[in-house]
């Protein structure tokens, strides 16, 4: 047992957890989830990080079935239109981007363990195969790139030899600058890097990991209770976006769920999610197309009654053990 295991196991028999528990006990927490794939999908491979096993999976909602009590969508807008709080210990699941396992993994679980979730959908990607939301493509691409250095925003980089855990590790870090980029420049260099690099899926894992649902499997989502928002038509950085490219990007995705699902769609999921990633004019634009609620991915609580449009969640991947989970949802630790 290493030192953070020893830490994180007196944590739990003090009974800091409990107690941190009580103390925002009315304060909502949000977990956000990607992908659920097998347990025996890659560990040591970081783009499987933000995907969670179906093991770990249960386990957490063994805890939020215990410790918590889970809310829908619904119920956080009917909490937030009548300015009451939600129940004590309240914990809202979702999903994002849309992908295949949430209907084969992760839905049987929420099911067996009465939990109910919403599903942010990644329009564009819907019913489409081997396509990846942007950001996973340059860094799959820059994993596998040959060559030993990158210019990104003027600035040249050396890069680690390809398909190396260190190559992996750069590719990650120099992900975060590239969001920034303006628009054009970060397709140049997603054009670049394609003409320079394939990507395999053939291994199990990678199909696990990215494949999308089609829209006749989103909809036996949607019977089958689980609640579905919108995340923009192609994941871009909001706050990144020219006006009529903003409006068309949450217009479009919003009227198209709600012509394939027969539902309003009135909840959002900003992408990325942090401060940078949306802004005032974002949020003004995102109403004035009728959205009601949108969701981050910033890690805090949420007030008692919760901010219709900055709704706050933690995202989870697969380095938490259940122990480290634990901790995290309690409000003990930043991961």
């Amino acid at each position: 047992m290493n030192l953070k295991q020893i830490i994180l196991h007196g944590v739990e028999l003090g009974g800091l957890n409990y107690w941190s528990r009580f103390w925002t006990r009315r304060r909502l927490l949000g977990l956000c989830y990607h992908s659920v794939v097998s347990d025996n999908s890659p560990q040591n491979d970081a783009r499987t990080r933000i995907a969670v096993t179906i093991t770990n999976f249960e386990e957490q909602l063994k805890e939020l079935r215990k410790h918590w009590t889970p809310v829908s969508l619904t119920q956080i807008r009917n909490a937030v239109d009548q300015k009451i709080p939600l129940p004590d210990r309240a914990v809202h699941v979702s999903f994002d981007d849309g992908y295949k396992n949430n209907l084969t993994f992760a839905a049987p679980l929420l099911a067996r363990y009465e939990i109910p979730a919403t599903i942010f959908i990644t329009t564009n990607l819907i019913a489409t195969q081997r396509q990846l939301i942007w950001a996973l493509e340059i860094h799959e691409r820059l994993v596998r790139l040959s060559d030993s250095k990158i210019e990104i925003g003027g600035t040249a980089y050396s890069l680690h030899p390809q398909e190396t855990p260190q190559r992996t590790e750069e590719s990650l870090q120099l992900l975060t600058q590239i969001k920034r980029l303006p628009v054009e420049e970060r397709e140049n260099l997603l054009h670049f890097l394609r003409d320079r690099t394939e990507i395999d899926f053939t291994p199990f894992w990678k199909r696990e990991l990215y494949d999308f649902l089609d829209w006749d499997e989103l909809r036996l989502l949607h019977r089958q209770g689980i609640e579905i928002g919108a995340h923009t038509l192609s994941h871009p950085v909001l706050s990144s976006l020219h006006q009529t490219e903003l409006e068309r990007e949450l217009r479009e995705s919003k009227e198209c769920l709600e012509r394939e699902l027969g539902v309003e769609c009135d909840a959002l999921a900003y992408p990325f999610g942090s401060v940078y990633d949306f802004s005032e004019r974002v949020i003004e634009t995102a109403q004035r197309i009728g959205f009601r609620l949108a969701f981050t991915l910033q890690d805090c609580r949420n007030a008692t009654v919760p901010d219709a449009m900055r709704i706050h969640r933690i995202c989870i991947h697969r380095e938490h053990s259940l122990a480290s989970f634990r901790a995290l949802i309690s409000g003990l630790r930043n991961g």
